[in-house]
C-alpha cells in the first residue's frame, strides 16, 4: 500500500514484465505506462519516506528504481 493505493510490479506472463498497475479498490486497475527499467520479476519492493521502491529482480542487474507520485491525480 502506497499512496492510497495498491501496487503491483513487473510480473510474469510468458516473459518478465516490466509493468507497474495500480489500484484504489482492488477491482479496476491501472497500468502505469512507459517504464524505463528492464524487465524483470521476483523484484524486492518496499516503501521508504515518500516513494515506492523496487531493488533488482531476476535479470541480475544491481539496480535501483524509485516511484513518486508526480502532479494531481484522478
Amino acid at each position: 500500500m502506497f499512496d492510497d493505493r495498491l501496487w503491483v510490479l513487473e510480473g510474469y506472463h510468458k516473459a518478465s514484465r516490466n509493468d507497474v498497475w495500480h489500484s484504489v479498490d482492488g477491482i479496476k486497475w491501472h497500468e502505469v505506462s512507459k517504464t524505463p527499467w528492464a524487465p524483470r520479476h521476483a523484484v524486492s519492493v518496499f516503501v521508504n519516506g515518500s516513494a515506492l521502491w523496487m531493488v533488482a529482480g531476476n535479470n541480475m542487474e544491481s539496480d535501483v528504481w524509485k516511484l513518486k507520485r508526480v502532479g494531481a491525480r484522478k
